[in-house]
Parts: structure tokens; C-alpha cells; sequence
């Protein structure tokens, strides 16, 4: 019985010149004689089977004759044996994947050393044949990850790896034999040189395109939540902006007051922004916006199998997502009580548990909260924790209601048409002034977010290059719920649909008096048709 290596010499007349005791008294010695003397000649690879076994046969030249080696495979289904078998070619093909010019391979075992490095490889890196076997495989390729395969066993196909100023794709593939990690193998397309540059070329032209929007992106949402959003000139404005600034950078929670609409998460996103977190991006929450039986587990995350319907591998919650980074509560006054005792320790400490964990985790945010809430009437009302409400309450930003900066109007205006117009492809460009004169005297409930709407539709419906008082004649009053929280103190009932009326009504009398009746010359100033004027002088007739 063969050994799984055994070597059988031929002298130059074709006579068995070595073979160990056992292969000549099995009679398998003179087999592989006569196997590689007549149907093997000339292979260099090739099969041969004994008994019910059978084995690789590899064949070189010697001095005075031939050297065989008789590789006996322990699986007698060998993979291996059955390629020789069917493949005469067999040795030239197994010969071309070691030499071949346009894939370099690179053999390292279970400890990274370098076993084999094919020629083509060699020549690349500046070595000679067999100058860089036995070192460690770091050290002779650039950017190599062969070391982490032959140690982790986790296979990395077609990942692209730098080497000496050339970028090349490569499968990196751990090896096993029974079971076990005994090395790994690397392979590297190699390219004619031209074919190599280009594609080089085209893959760092990819790279710094792909920089270059990065960057862009990365401008577009410091442009897109900078102060410069926060639009108008007002003395309110300027003044809250100049808080905004001198905040920012200091490390103190954040508390932003003010009504629905006010524009509280654009501040909210001017303070990150300002601030030495920046480079993460902001957590917003909702917390008006969540079910009560989610708010624990979007805030704190929870673990595999916490409850039903909960991913299999668990998931984190805003908290461990804000580390180093801002969360912004909006809505914080809809917090549940049981959830604001848990936040309140998190703010404290820093530690927090996820839901169905016992395990304390850490975490390091700059808290920013808002709410048009009054939390100090939520707290006499004992919906709201006082020790939370002074532990958010660092430092307060009021955001002004649009009724409090009219004067703002015009810019918004003028902004919210710059913005909306490419999105929905209008080709609206200005406003009327008595347009924005009207819009100057309403209410606006619903502050900056109603007017934007309102703007927004005005510029869906509106034809020709401008805004008018008729584009903004369906102007419709502000839900129910936003007019209670935001107008209780407003000393007049008339809806916004009525003061519109009102405003157009006055605009249309003052020009006929100035225009002494002529109704062509009114309609041009007010930027309405004449069909529409006409109309309104029915309807103004028609008013008691």
C-alpha cells in the first residue's frame, strides 16, 4: 500500500531505478512503470488506477532518467483525480492557472507566510523567482488582505485593492482541507498594459467623482439647515439668529420654544451644524409623531426577540445613534411619562438599557427638544416631569410667530419661490407687490409651513411668469387644530379666506378711486384680468 506521497525513479533505459519495498511488492511500482512508460508518455499529469484506488501520477525529468511522484488521494472520489482522468490536458491547464501572464496568484498559508507567488506577480513587485517565499505576505503586497482570509476564513470576492499606483480587482478565497484553515489563495487579473491603465483611469476618475458629490452633498446639508435657511431680516430673526451663533459651539442642551410651523427643526439643524458634532449627522425624533407603545424602543433600541414582531439579530435606537452626534426631540411635551423618567437618566449619565436588556450601553449627545407645547402648564397639569423640564431646558431659543415679523414676508415669498419652482417645473419668477402686500395682513395660524403651502399652490395653479391676488383668491383657512394652538390670542374670529376677501375688496376700490373708475388701468396695477375685476365688482355690489 502506498504512502500518500511516494516517489518512483526510472533510470534512462526505462528500468525501475528506486521505489520503496512496499510499492514493489504490491506490484504497483512496476504499474506506474509501465503506466508512464506507454499510455502516460510524454504527460506530465496524469491518472492511474490500481485495484479499486486511484492516484495522481506526476512525472518529471531527472539526470540519468525520470522522477515520478504517486500521490495517493484519501478520498477516493478526489475532485482532482476524476479532472485528470477526463482532461489529457490536464498538467498544461493546472500549469497555465500558475503561470498564466494575465492572472497573478498568490499562495499563503494558515500563518499569512507567502508559499507561491507566480511569476507574472513576481515581476510586478521587483522580485526574482523565489526571492519573496517565506515572509510574511504584508510585506511583499501592497494593500494585501490574505492575511485577514487565512486567519478569518471569510472569503472576499471581486473587492478592488491598490498596489504600486494600479488598481485591480481581486477574489481573495481561504483553503480547507477536512474542515480545517490550512491557507488561502489570492488572485489578481492582470490586464496588457494599456487595458490596465485605462482601466485605472476610469476607476480614479469614478473615485474623485464620487469625492467630488460627497463634498457637494455633504455642503448641500450644511446649505440646506445653515442659518441662511432661516429667511427674513426682522429684528426677531436677527436676534435669534445671533443666539443661535453664540450656543452652538458650547455643549449645553437645548430647548426651542414656539408655535406649529414656526420653523423650530430649521434652528434645531442651524445649532448641529454650528456646533463641533457636525461631522455626524442630527437624530430627529418625533416623539408627537410615535405610538405609545414604540416610543421606548425607537428611543433606546431593543434586543433580539424583546417582542413580537422585533428583528431577529435587535436593532439600535436613537440614542446609541446620536453618539457624538445631536438628537433633536421634536414634540418632547407628547413624551409619556414613563418615557420621560428614563430619558431623564439618560441625560444625566449617559447609560441607557434596550428594551428586553439588561445590559447598560453608553452614549454621549448634545440634546436639542422642542414643542409648541407650554410645558410649564403641562407641568402644573403633572403631564410633564419638572426635573426633565429643567434638565432640557439649558439654554431656551424662542422661534418667533410669522404674525410677529410680517416684514419677513416679502423674502419668504421670494425664497419659496426660488426653491419650489425647478421642482415643479414652474416657470413662476415674481410675485406681485400687492400680492405680498395682501399676504402681509393675514394671520398666518400655520406660520412659515402654511405660507409655504400656500405659495405652493398658488404656483401649481397659476399661469404665465406671475403670482397674483387672484392665484391666491382659494386661500384656505388653517386646520382646526392649528388655529386653536397657535391664535388664542388673536382679537378677531374672521377666517383667512374672509380677510383675503376684505383685502381685495379695499385694494380694488382704492385704485378705481385713483384710476377715477377706469377699469383697464385697475386691473393692470392690481395684476388681475378684467374678467376677475368684474367679477369682484359683482360680488362687491353685492355685499350688504
Amino acid at each position: 500500500m502506498a504512502t500518500p506521497l511516494d516517489i518512483v525513479l526510472i533510470d534512462s533505459t526505462g528500468a525501475l531505478a528506486f521505489a520503496s519495498e512496499g510499492l514493489r511488492a504490491s506490484g504497483l511500482a512496476e504499474a506506474v512503470r509501465t503506466h508512464v512508460r506507454g499510455a502516460a508518455r510524454g504527460k506530465r499529469l496524469s491518472a492511474l488506477s490500481w485495484g479499486d484506488i486511484s492516484y495522481v501520477v506526476v512525472c518529471g525529468e531527472a539526470s540519468d532518467g525520470m522522477i515520478t511522484a504517486l500521490v495517493h488521494p484519501e478520498d477516493k472520489t478526489s475532485t482532482l483525480v476524476d479532472f485528470v482522468l477526463s482532461v489529457d490536458i490536464a498538467f498544461d491547464i493546472l500549469n497555465h492557472f500558475l503561470t498564466n501572464p494575465y492572472e497573478g496568484i498568490t499562495v499563503v498559508d494558515r500563518d499569512a507566510v507567502l508559499r507561491y507567488l507566480s511569476p507574472v506577480h513576481a515581476r510586478f513587485f521587483g522580485f526574482e523567482r523565489g526571492d519573496a517565499l517565506g515572509r510574511p505576505v504584508q510585506e511583499v503586497i501592497q494593500n494585501t488582505r490574505l492575511h485577514v482570509v487565512a486567519r478569518t476564513g471569510n472569503a472576499e470576492i471581486g473587492q478592488v485593492q491598490e498596489m504600486r499606483g494600479v488598481t485591480r480587482v481581486v477574489n481573495r478565497v481561504p483553503i480547507l482541507r477536512e474542515g480545517e484553515q490550512v491557507g488561502a489563495i489570492g488572485r489578481v487579473m492582470f490586464k496588457a498594459p494599456e487595458e490596465v491603465h485605462e482601466l485605472s483611469r476610469q476607476i480614479s476618475t469614478l473615485r474623485a467623482e464620487v469625492d467630488y458629490y460627497k463634498k457637494e452633498l455633504a455642503g448641500l446639508r450644511h446649505r440646506t439647515f445653515g442659518l441662511e435657511e432661516i429667511v427674513g431680516e426682522s429684528d426677531a430673526i436677527r436676534r435669534l439668529k445671533e443666539e443661535i451663533r453664540k450656543i452652538a459651539p458650547l455643549d449645553v442642551p437645548v430647548f426651542i420654544s414656539g408655535e406649529s410651523g414656526s420653523g423650530k427643526e430649521l434652528v434645531a439643524h442651524a445649532i448641529h451644524n454650528l456646533s463641533r458634532r457636525m461631522d455626524r449627522p442630527m437624530v430627529v425624533v418625533n416623539c408627537g409623531a410615535l405610538p405609545a407603545n414604540l416610543v421606548e424602543s425607537e428611543l433606546f433600541g431593543y434586543e433580539a426577540g424583546a417582542f413580537t414582531g422585533a428583528r431577529r439579530e435587535g436593532r439600535a435606537g436613537k440614542f446609541e445613534m446620536a453618539d457624538r452626534s445631536s438628537l433633536f426631540l421634536d414634540e418632547i411635551g407628547d413624551m409619556p411619562m414613563e418615557t420621560q423618567v428614563k430619558l431623564l437618566r439618560v441625560i444625566e449619565n449617559g447609560v441607557f438599557e434596550r428594551v428586553g436588556s439588561n445590559r447598560n450601553r453608553s452614549t454621549n449627545f448634545r440634546l436639542v427638544s422642542a414643542t409648541n407645547r407650554d410645558l410649564r402648564r403641562l407641568i402644573a397639569e403633572e403631564a410633564f416631569r419638572a426635573d426633565l423640564y429643567f434638565r432640557i431646558n439649558g439654554v431656551t431659543l424662542r422661534v418667533p410667530s410669522l404674525r410677529e415679523r410680517t416684514s419677513d414676508i416679502p423674502l419668504l415669498v421670494k425664497h419659496f419661490v426660488q426653491r419650489i419652482g425647478p421642482r415643479i417645473d414652474s416657470k413662476i419668477h415674481r410675485v406681485h407687490p400687492k400680492a405680498v402686500q395682501m399676504l402681509q395682513t393675514l394671520p398666518w395660524p400655520g406660520n412659515v409651513r402654511q405660507l409655504h403651502h400656500e405659495v405652493r399652490r398658488a404656483m401649481i395653479f397659476a399661469d404665465g411668469g406671475e403670482l397674483t391676488l387672484a392665484n391666491f383668491r382659494d386661500l384656505d383657512d388653517a386646520p382646526e387644530e392649528v388655529v386653536k394652538s397657535s391664535i388664542l390670542d388673536a382679537p378677531s374670529t374672521t377666517t383667512i379666506r374672509e380677510t383675503v376677501g376684505n383685502m381685495e375688496y379695499a385694494l380694488i376700490r382704492e385704485a378705481l378711486d385713483r384710476h377715477k373708475g377706469n377699469k383697464k388701468k385697475v386691473a393692470a396695477e392690481l395684476g388681475i384680468s378684467r374678467s376677475y375685476l368684474y367679477k369682484k365688482l359683482g360680488e362687491m355690489s353685492s355685499r350688504p
